[in-house]
């Protein structure tokens, strides 16, 4: 039977969300709602039926217009920001209700009165990078209005985005002879101004809305969770669906529940997660559920949803994180296992997952977040979380310390944020960077002795203890507490990968590699990757077994080039295995990278006194790594 042709038309769409709508709630719920009530009654509706839109109202903190014309949505949010300003709101300037507004035109689909398409993507995305108070437009927009008299357009520049195949050209638009900010925001700190503003930060993370540019609400009203695991926002809150059986044999339905349960218990483990619980799940099973149907029965803001297949002795999974308020898929994985027996199947299958969901976990709650000028510790926190896991950089590293010691000012009885600050400032110690010395070590020891009074079973804080053991170069006691830190959390990837490299400190590297392949196993995307390449290189190093130690290094070198040992270890494994030409051609890249200071023998002594080791094996491996390094071609002094 033919389809009917889908049915389409020309709008403008302006897409709003209230500023720190979850913070204002938090702190108020009753007077939040009611004041929103307020503006939507008694400015905003009256606008929209001014200019000939249409209203569609979302569960709280924002709302979709669909105009005729791109003049009308534009005089229309220019007007709502206008009556904002003067607006006679009890609230301090802190508090006060702001919107972000995104306008853009362009042809939808439309079905049974909603309408969906690309162009609403778009809107949904200027909305998230419009500062509070403020109007952006896209370029379709730009060049309808660009010489109409009344408005004023500034130039925003081309910005890539999620989930949108080319960069988006944004501007922001005034009334002509208007000050810059038509709704006045919160003024900035002195702290919020210092902290860096890169366009990741700037944009608002475009992750609330979705494909029919409906805006995510606050979701449970989830009182705080105590001893939370760092990085998920206590109001974040997850369902996993029942994973799906695909394969010939219905016989395997049972194992497919099994991975749902255990999925579900693990990540229950993230304390400061709503998890809901299998009984709800499984009311869902053996149907194809709209994930904003979910949303709008239980008000979950994050669906997993995945299948299981297997063929023979292999298991094939598909698992996808997703928007629950807008159907957006957010992160998705694929991968093979071999059925050697169920319990270490199941395992294998449930750890990656939950390992890698208490990452994807905290970029999203990241990008969620307000961001606003004046954010609160936990929003703080997150930022400093998300920038740690986008890449591991000085420069990242150093935002990160900033803003969880603004986290601290703000909460100093964060056990997870005291966790991280020790962890990332020990890390920095022991790779040299942003000048951390000998004192920012003592503080990061004591940010792990606060932590662990507030919490003594957060994982994250006995992996900190570790690193600054590590540091201080009692490596057995850096052992036991990164193993304590895999009992507590048994999915928590980097904590294996440290233990590896720590065995290798304290002369047993032949045992260190299976544990970091545990690591990469559980989290194969994780952003110390290229520590976990790098740490059974030289495992294979210090053991000896230098080819084998080549291929890890270079995997390491590509995925962190910028990292001294990695790329000299390498160099010196060349050497070693007679590969004279290759490790010179390595060396000669290392020193254009590194130009300043320039490495001599002597300096690399001097950096390894970092993480000091008179373990007998560790003095003979490093005494073979200087020796190749000499016979590449490195000067002694």
């Amino acid at each position: 039977m033919e389809r009917a042709p889908l049915k389409r038309k020309l709008v403008a769409v302006l897409l709003a969300d209230v500023v720190g709508y979850s913070r204002l709630m938090g702190a108020n719920e009753d007077d939040t709602h009611l004041r929103i009530n307020r503006v939507m009654e008694e400015l905003i509706e009256p606008q929209v039926t001014r200019y000939g839109g249409w209203l569609v109202r979302t569960m709280g903190d924002g709302l979709r217009v669909e105009f005729d014309s791109a003049l009308k949505a534009v005089h229309c949010a220019l007007a709502i920001q206008r009556g904002l300003a003067e607006w006679g709101d009890s609230a301090g300037p802190r508090d006060r209700i702001l919107l972000r507004i995104g306008i853009n035109t362009g042809d939808v689909i439309v079905d049974d009165q909603e309408i969906y398409g690309n162009s609403i993507n778009i809107a949904a995305r200027l909305e998230q990078l419009a500062e509070a108070g403020s109007v952006c437009v896209s370029a379709a927009v730009h060049d309808q209005l660009r010489d109409y008299p009344g408005l004023r357009f500034v130039d925003r520049g081309a910005h890539k985005v999620k989930n949108i195949g080319h960069p988006i050209h944004v501007f922001r638009v005034h009334d002509a002879g208007s000050a810059e900010t038509i709704a006045a925001a919160p003024e900035v700190s002195a702290t919020a101004e210092a902290r860096p503003r890169g366009p990741a930060f700037r944009r608002r993370w475009a992750v609330r809305l979705g494909v029919v540019g409906l805006i995510v609400a606050a979701t449970l009203g989830l009182s705080f969770f105590p001893n939370p695991k760092p990085g998920v926002s206590h109001a974040a809150s997850i369902l996993v669906l029942p994973f799906r059986n695909v394969s010939d044999d219905p016989k395997q339905e049972y194992f497919a529940d099994a991975v749902t349960s255990d999925v579900t218990t693990d990540l229950s483990k993230v304390r400061d997660l709503a998890v809901i619980s299998p009984a709800t799940a499984f009311t869902y099973k053996g149907s194809d559920p709209d994930a904003r149907r979910i949303y709008r029965e239980i008000g979950v803001r994050y669906l997993v949803v995945g299948s299981i297949r297997r063929v023979g002795q292999q298991v094939k999974t598909n698992v996808q994180l997703v928007d629950a308020a807008s159907g957006v898929e957010l992160w998705a994985d694929r991968f093979k296992n071999e059925f050697v027996d169920l319990m270490r199947l199941e395992e294998g299958i449930t750890g990656r997952i939950a390992a890698s969901l208490d990452l994807q976990l905290v970029q999203a709650e990241d990008r969620r977040a307000d961001h606003t000028d004046t954010p609160d510790a936990l929003e703080l926190r997150l930022h400093a979380t998300s920038l740690f896991f986008q890449s591991v950089t000085p420069e990242h590293t150093l935002a990160a310390r900033q803003l969880l010691t603004e986290s601290l000012q703000l909460d100093p009885n964060s056990a997870q944020a005291w966790a991280r600050l020790a962890q990332i400032t020990a890390s920095d110690y022991l790779n040299h960077w942003n000048n951390t010395g000998r004192a920012q070590l003592h503080e990061a020891e004591k940010a792990v002795h606060k932590a662990l009074l507030l919490d003594p079973n957060l994982a994250l804080a006995h992996l900190a203890k570790g690193f600054v053991l590590r540091a201080q170069g009692d490596h057995h006691a850096a052992y036991e507490a990164f193993a304590h830190a895999i009992d507590l959390d048994p999915n928590f990837a980097l904590a294996y990968a440290t233990e590896g490299n720590e065995l290798i400190l304290i002369g047993r590297p032949n045992e260190a590699p299976p544990l970091v392949e545990r690591a990469i196993a559980l989290s194969p995307r994780d952003p110390s990757l290229g520590i976990f390449y790098w740490t059974i290189g030289r495992a294979n190093f210090f053991s000896g077994r230098y080819e084998q130690a080549i291929v890890w290094l270079r995997k390491s070198v590509e995925e962190r080039p910028n990292l001294w040992y990695n790329q000299l270890y390498l160099v010196s494994a060349y050497a070693l295995s007679d590969k004279i030409g290759e490790a010179q051609k390595a060396l000669a890249e290392f020193n254009r990278r590194f130009s300043k200071p320039a490495y001599t023998v002597a300096f690399v002594l001097n950096q390894e006194k970092t993480e000091p080791s008179s373990e007998p094996i560790m003095v003979a491996g490093r005494d073979k790594f200087h020796q190749g390094l000499l016979r590449a071609g490195m000067t002694e002094n």
